[in-house]
């Protein structure tokens, strides 16, 4: 194992501690291991990292049918809404908008600083999301929107992809959020057990049936998130399986 491939190494082990050290401790380890690498590989390099980070893919439902029934300017006009409400409610919990697809956005926690609360952010965002087309679709126009929602906190591998030198999230922790989205009732949020987890206590939730998705050896535990609890508190997550 040559010096790159140990300091690698070291990196993926600290962000496996996640949970068990404080993320402060993580954080300035994985910062000094980067700085090695940084010097290993000389500046202006862009290196590939894994991190836990929390996923969302939106998709609006309905779209096709409502633009069926509005004018080239109405459209423009319900389009730059949409993405403006939907991409301002990720920011605004402390989220990136990594990539808009067609009709679908993805968002991304823990990218740049890993927080504890990270998972909570995304579901609030979520929830702020669901709300926000709500309140757009209370137009003639737009009443068919809907949005189908679905989140899922793991490891993925951070950097540069294609010839464009797009940085994103890659990994099954993606593939699975995008597999939630597309299994997400309309108007709903379905999270996993990963992270549920992290939640407990903070959201009121409704167990959904065990999910098969392609690919996995194992079918996922999935909930429907319904609502901020009135009185909200996060539950320790330590032992949690």
């Amino acid at each position: 194992m040559d010096e790159r491939e140990q300091i690698e190494a070291a990196i993926a082990a600290q962000e496996a501690l996640r949970g068990v050290l404080s993320d402060d401790i993580v954080d300035a380890t994985v910062a000094a291991l980067r700085g090695r690498m940084d010097a290993l590989l000389g500046a202006g390099v862009v290196e590939k990292r894994r991190k836990q980070v929390t996923v969302l893919f939106a998709d609006v439902s309905g779209f096709t049918r409502a633009a069926e029934n509005m004018d080239a300017e109405d459209l423009a006009d319900t389009v730059n809404a949409l993405w403006h409400r939907l991409d301002a409610a990720i920011v605004e919990y402390n989220g990136r908008v990594d990539k808009h697809i067609g009709d679908a956005v993805m968002g991304l926690w823990g990218t740049d600083e890993a927080r504890e609360d990270d998972p909570e952010q995304a579901i609030r965002a979520a929830l702020a999301m669901q709300a926000s087309i709500e309140e757009l679709a209370s137009a003639a126009a737009a009443s068919q929107l809907r949005l189908r929602i679905g989140i899922n906190t793991g490891p993925v591998v951070l950097g540069e992809v294609g010839t464009t030198g797009e940085y994103t999230a890659m990994g099954n922790t993606v593939n699975v959020a995008s597999r939630l989205e597309n299994a997400a009732p309309v108007g709903g949020i379905l999270i996993n057990h990963d992270t549920y987890r992290h939640v407990r206590g903070v959201f009121s939730v409704e167990m959904q049936p065990p999910l098969e998705v392609k690919g996995m050896s194992e079918p996922l535990r999935t909930y429907i998130v319904k609502a901020v609890r009135p009185r909200a508190f996060r539950l320790e997550t330590r032992g949690i399986e």
